[in-house]
């Protein structure tokens, strides 16, 4: 699961941003991928794991969330050079109306260095580094849950911190016109991921399905195909959640970590996040040695791995 790929030459800050990769690391990992495992399309890797309840060995499939112009942009010609399939899970909202979705706002105004300090609610944010830009990120965003309408949150904070149209640029959603190549494309299929990126543990019943229905109507038209699969925003759902999810006729819904709230497993199927440049941390979740790598610590793993099988790692 990867979110925003963008350009190597980018300021370091935008990395920091809606935990995006360069491109030039994006590229070192597929390339990996496709000379170690067999990457197919998520239809075929649910039937060969038979729907989330076996894991599939050496069989990986690729996907993308929120519907992000830059990781469209940089990820597609990749993918479409080496031929590999992926699923690209799109927030509609900002096709509709050509704004940033909410945490792509506060991204946008934490990282992009257009002020010196916010305050908010009664608390200032310094952000003239990047540690103090993450850490107001994380404030940020633990504010915008709080609120209980991260949109509204984020409309708010944009009347007090407006962006220029060249800042906001970086951070908008795709196009119509991207969009609209997956019907085109055999390689790359769309799933829903809400209209708003909503926390959808937060709704009630009906918001939960207009976010959930609206946004698979809304893809289904633009690509002329059918939307058959969908990711929880945030990670987060609950049991009117599932019910919804099956309701709207999704064949599969996917999360970070399952919280294991239904007795179908193709609705809570776990996905693996990957978030940092370091190519160590990438190898060690493909093997599957997450767990074992937080309890013994990526610096000491580092020693042990370079000093007994450099092979392993990229430099």
């Amino acid at each position: 699961m990867y979110h925003g790929i963008v350009s190597g030459f980018d300021p370091v800050e935008r990395w920091c941003a809606g935990q995006a990769l360069p491109l030039r690391c994006f590229e070192q990992q597929l390339s990996w991928l496709k000379s170690h495992r067999q990457i197919v399309a998520l239809r075929d890797y649910l039937k060969m794991t038979e729907h989330g309840k076996l894991a599939a060995r050496d069989v990986v499939t690729v996907t993308f969330d929120d519907g992000l112009a830059s990781t469209f942009q940089h990820a597609q010609p990749l993918l479409k050079k080496w031929s590999i399939p992926a699923t690209f899970f799109i927030a509609t909202s900002h096709l509709e109306r050509g704004h940033l979705l909410w945490f792509s706002y506060l991204n946008a105004l934490c990282f992009e260095g257009v002020y010196d300090k916010l305050s908010v609610r009664g608390a200032t944010f310094v952000l003239s580094s990047i540690e103090h830009r993450k850490q107001a990120r994380r404030s940020l965003g633990a504010l915008a849950r709080a609120s209980g309408n991260p949109r509204a949150f984020s409309n708010e904070l944009a009347e007090a911190y407006p962006l220029q149209a060249s800042v906001t640029a970086e951070y908008k959603g795709m196009s119509y016109e991207q969009v609209s190549l997956f019907g085109k494309c055999d390689l790359l299929e769309c799933g829903a991921h809400t209209v708003s990126h909503s926390y959808l543990d937060q709704l009630s019943k009906d918001k939960q399905a207009e976010e959930i229905f609206q946004s698979k109507h809304q893809l289904s038209e633009l690509t002329g195909k059918p939307v058959r699969y969908f990711a929880y925003p945030n990670g987060d759902y609950n049991r009117e959640t599932l019910k919804l999810v099956k309701e709207a006729g999704y064949e599969a819904a996917f999360a970070t970590c399952s919280k294991r709230l239904g007795t179908d497993v193709r609705f809570e199927i776990e996905r693996m996040g990957i978030y940092s440049t370091s190519f160590l941390k990438f190898w060690l979740k493909v093997q599957g040695l997450v767990t074992f790598a937080c309890r013994v610590g990526y610096s000491k793993l580092n020693e042990r791995i370079h000093g007994n099988h450099r092979r392993l790692i990229y430099h």
